[in-house]
């Protein structure tokens, strides 16, 4: 044990690379020494400031807050750590160099940097929120109590789950002696003495209790409150402490909160609740027999422009994860959700690498493009020609990918996740290292419909009109009006055409398909790679490095946003839009794929719910309403402070208007409004 270096950082203030670097690696396992590092941060960090209101912790997440932030290491619900190593060693020279040791032991995603479309090996997870309220800590205590090691590994597993359970007890008794010390209701005060220790008694202890986990696990996905909090509750109206559970959210840039497939009167509450609020992410689970009020509330949610909540296709989820995953049970798949902007997984039970890397689909198309265009006679051998170059990249990121997770799962345990998430504790196996009951990944496929828009207008000129390769390419490069034009006019995504909507069906198939044949590590043969189609605000950096596209995008413009018409190509009405969609064949895509719409508020009772139903009926995954008219874009384009609180649905989620790129800015005036 480095005693010496322990205190030394400590004295600094950083308490997690303290309670990390105590122990020699070869002294203890990588679990054991991060749970120590969580456990000396729960223990000591400062404490986020009481604001008012009904729920502590509140405010930025304790990594975050205005003391937490001056620590260079800090922990992180993805990637375990946060770190700034200058900033440690200004403080504490001696820790560079083990510092240094943990960042290279997990191999690196550099050789895909490209290919990485905003995720970069992240996890997105639910905790077990049910479990936790159920069982209470002690309940956790006494399960790992009873673990039975059989080596030295898992002894330091049973220890490390302790070391947590102290950490999280410390952090408690620190939250209730503050709040004895400001103005804090004598309710909050008595809550959070019972909870989570214990079984909540009400209501409102469960959702105390919810909100000081969160916390724990530092503010990722909130999870299924309509679920989770009903064998609490009582009937009461607790709208208002939802919302002030979603500030919470909100203030974290925290995520989702999937609700449904079956509804009941929180369900409602939680729409109501998201009203005039860009987080967290409602994930409406939609079934053919969904109550009228619950379609209402989500009316009324979205005609404050906040984007909640997005639907999804319960029927089709289900059935596709009974096909592609059977050994996910139908109890489980109850608890579908959608973590972080809304990639697929089952709610605490299990780890699934969301947006762990990407494909780049447009960048791929526009070298081969230009390479390779002059090569192929026929618009099927072209067509072809790519799509095997595309396929061949899926598995270099896939072969790429496996390398970082094996890594990852050896060095770079999530020790809150292996508390908080089944079956970890019983299998005695971190999170990353396969304890959790289920695990997949999902990859993050851009600029599909600029390949399909693309590949639409090569058929047309190239391989029906008779124009040369070589003409074609220096027509692009030089932007050439007449080309543009005559490129312009050929149909394109969004309209449900039927020559288009086959190409879509081809390209879907190959590329999506293609990552079906790799498994993902930790697995035991069962872990699937899955595409996801979401963009969220990254389809800008995306087009940031890829040349001109005859599809009529510009060098290094933008990409398209998911799966939906690029930006206003949709001319035909919003049924041949989402027919369109649909012959994406969307459940090749089971990571999700995202389509946003923009109707006006006025025609959103009308609409929704007829549209919505269709595209379900059609195959249709999920769909995202943006009721911002164009004119109220355009004025907070001009006078932002005018809207501060506009919302608009970017990608996965909702973000506010004003938070946007100018380019992106412009993608979203520019989608066509229904």
């Amino acid at each position: 044990m480095n005693h010496e270096l322990y205190r030394k950082l400590m004295d600094a203030g950083e308490f997690y690379a303290a309670g990390l670097l105590l122990s020699d690696e070869d002294e203890k396992s990588p679990l054991w020494r991060y749970s120590n590092a969580v456990k000396e941060f729960l223990t000591h960090a400062p404490l986020t400031p009481y604001a008012g209101g009904r729920l502590y912790p509140c405010g930025k997440r304790l990594s975050e807050n205005a003391d937490g932030c001056r620590m260079g290491m800090t922990p992180e619900y993805s990637y375990t750590y946060r770190l700034n190593r200058g900033a440690v060693a200004a403080k504490v020279p001696e820790a560079d160099e083990p510092l240094a040791r943990e960042q290279s032991k997990v191999a690196s995603l550099h050789p895909i940097q490209k290919h990485l479309v905003g995720g970069a090996g992240y996890t997105h997870s639910f905790i077990n929120y049910r479990r936790i309220l159920a069982d209470g800590l002690d309940g956790y205590r006494e399960r790992v109590n009873a673990l039975t090691p059989a080596d030295g590994e898992q002894r330091d597993f049973r220890e490390a789950m302790l070391l947590l359970l102290d950490g999280i007890e410390a952090f408690r008794g620190r939250c209730v002696d503050y709040l004895k010390t400001t103005d804090a209701p004598e309710e909050l005060i008595d809550a959070l003495q019972w909870v989570p220790n214990h079984t909540p008694r009400n209501i409102y202890e469960a959702i105390a209790a919810w909100n000081f986990v969160y916390y724990v696990d530092m503010c990722d996905d909130i999870g299924g409150l309509d679920r989770g909090l009903l064998p609490y509750w009582k009937g009461e109206d607790v709208t208002d402490l939802l919302r002030e559970l979603f500030d919470t959210v909100d203030c974290n840039d925290a995520w989702s909160c999937p609700l449904g497939p079956t509804y009941n009167g929180l369900t409602v509450q939680c729409i109501r609740a998201s009203g005039w609020h860009r987080r967290p992410s409602l994930q409406l689970l939609v079934t053919k027999d969904m109550p009228d009020e619950v379609w209402q509330a989500a009316y009324e949610s979205l005609s404050t422009s906040c984007g909640q909540p997005a639907f999804y296709n319960w029927a089709a989820y289900k059935r596709e994860m009974n096909a592609r995953m059977p050994q996910v049970t139908d109890e489980d798949l109850r608890y579908i959700a959608f973590g972080g902007c809304t990639e697929t997984m089952i709610e605490g039970l299990s780890n699934v690498g969301s947006d762990d890397a990407g494909v780049n689909t447009a960048y791929i198309f526009a070298d081969y493009l230009r390479e390779h265009l002059a090569d192929h006679d026929s618009f099927d051998g072209f067509l072809d020609g790519y799509l095997t170059a595309a396929e061949a990249v899926v598995d270099e990121v896939c072969g790429t990918l496996e390398v970082h997770r094996k890594s990852r799962a050896q060095y770079r345990p999530q020790p809150i996740r292996t508390l908080f998430i089944d079956d970890c504790i019983d299998r005695m196996k971190d999170f990353n290292a396969g304890g959790a009951r289920y695990n997949w990944s999902v990859i993050n496929v851009a600029g599909l419909i600029n390949v399909i828009d693309s590949m639409a207008v090569v058929k047309k000129l190239v391989y029906e009109g008779g124009m040369k390769a070589e003409t074609f390419i220096e027509s692009l490069e030089k932007r050439d009006p007449v080309f543009l034009a005559m490129a312009s006019e050929v149909p394109k995504h969004g309209n449900d055409n039927a020559e288009v909507n086959e190409i879509a069906d081809r390209v879907t198939k190959r590329i999506c398909g293609r990552f079906e044949m790799h498994t993902c590590t930790p697995s035991d043969g069962e872990g699937r790679y899955f595409a996801v189609s979401n963009q969220f605000n990254t389809y800008a950096d995306s087009g940031s490095y890829v040349k001109a596209t005859p599809d009529g995008r510009g060098d290094w413009e933008p990409l398209c946003d998911s799966c939906g018409a690029v930006h206003g190509r949709d001319t035909e009405g919003p049924t041949a839009l989402l027919n369109s969609v649909a012959a994406l064949r969307g459940e090749r895509i089971l990571g999700t794929p995202i389509t946003n719409i923009r109707i006006s508020k006025q025609n959103l009772p009308v609409l929704l719910k007829p549209l919505v139903e269709a595209f379900f009926k059609e195959g249709g995954m999920q769909l995202q309403v943006t009721c911002a008219s164009k004119e109220e874009l355009l004025d907070a384009l001009e006078h932002p402070e005018k809207h501060q609180n506009l919302v608009v649905r970017i990608g996965g989620f909702s973000e506010y208007f004003n938070r946007l790129t100018p380019a992106l800015k412009q993608t979203v005036i520019a989608r066509t409004e229904y």
